[in-house]
């Protein structure tokens, strides 16, 4: 089956026009976060984190009442409501909570409406009803309080390590290494970025540039907005080296210290066998940089590889276990 792409296509007035967002996006990360709970992708960052908010969940009804709610406002399917990821940069999260709450009674009706199984909770939302949206801003604050709040250590020292490389990427080498490098699979064939996407789309910028996002929780593919007369915004996931150096620093890591935070990773990860294909879902980066990671611990006698036609696996050695029992 042919892979969707979002087509973003570029004047020379968008270039001046594109920026990157240098602070948090309180709002993406919440619903990037919402949809995480929805499936099992990017098992080694957030495995963990999952079966945290899910114990808290299950032990809080309020908790639960109000998860159910955001999560049939933002499913993890093609469409959710733009209103919920308000354009803007936004102090904190209050200020990106109240732009939500402040969206017109109409934008509600009409954005809220196209959700396929609209609940009770959405419809009363969708109407504008006052107690209805305060349920709302309290299901953002709390959500945020359980899921997002304690991981802001993380969060913040993986966005500050991306944004900070693609700064430098723009300023050494310009827009079109910028663009270039927004995610594994994308494509820069000025004037137009592809990009991989659950639904074939075109973006014209026609002048209005584009605000680029890294987003910690974001996952698997860029997202932008539904409806194309908003101010374009491309939200995508941060570079998932930059994830995984931000957590094991913080779990004080000696084994990615040693060999580099994608090798330790996979490590740990062959453990029982994994194959290839594994390896590239769970830890999020190019199948060329496992390749290139792979026969580097094979080489070094920590790793061995069996291939079955195309499937490749890969088994930690008893030299592996030993490196991996040391360092942790």
């Amino acid at each position: 089956m042919q892979m969707a792409h979002l087509r973003i296509h570029f004047t020379e007035a968008d270039f001046r026009r594109t920026r990157l967002a240098l602070s948090m996006d309180h709002m993406w990360e919440i619903v990037n976060a919402v949809q995480l709970l929805q499936h099992c992708g990017g098992g080694l960052y957030f495995d963990s984190w999952r079966q945290r908010v899910r114990q808290q969940a299950h032990a809080d009804p309020q908790l639960r009442r109000l998860l159910h709610m955001l999560v049939h406002l933002a499913p993890h399917s093609t469409y959710f409501p733009d209103l919920l990821t308000p354009v803007g940069e936004f102090d904190d999260l209050n200020a990106g909570i109240n732009a939500v709450l402040s969206v017109p009674k109409r934008r509600l009706r009409i954005e809220i409406g196209r959700m396929s199984t609209p609940t009770a909770s959405l419809r009363g939302i969708a109407a504008g009803d006052r107690s209805a949206l305060h349920g709302l801003r309290d299901a953002f604050r709390i959500f945020h309080r359980v899921a997002v709040a304690p991981e802001l250590d993380i969060t913040g020292a993986a966005r500050g390590t991306d944004v900070s490389r693609r700064m430098h990427t723009y300023v050494n080498d310009g827009i079109d290494a910028l663009l270039n490098g927004i995610c594994p699979d994308g494509v820069w064939a000025p004037p137009m970025l592809t990009l991989p996407y659950p639904v074939d789309q075109d973006l014209f910028l026609a002048g209005r540039g584009i605000r680029l996002v890294p987003t910690f929780f974001c996952l698997r593919h860029p997202v932008t907005l539904a409806d194309p007369l908003l101010p374009p915004t491309l939200v995508f996931p941060i570079d998932p080296s930059a994830r995984l150096l931000a957590t094991e620093q913080q779990q004080g890591d000696h084994l990615g210290a040693l060999l580099g935070t994608t090798r330790a990773a996979i490590l740990r990860l062959v453990l029982d066998g994994c194959t290839s294909r594994d390896l590239i879902r769970r830890i999020g980066v190019a199948p060329a940089t496992i390749t290139h990671h792979t026969s580097i611990l094979r080489n070094a006698g920590v790793i061995t590889t069996h291939r079955d036609g195309t499937v490749a696996t890969h088994h930690i050695t008893p030299l592996g276990i030993e490196l991996l029992s040391h360092t942790g």
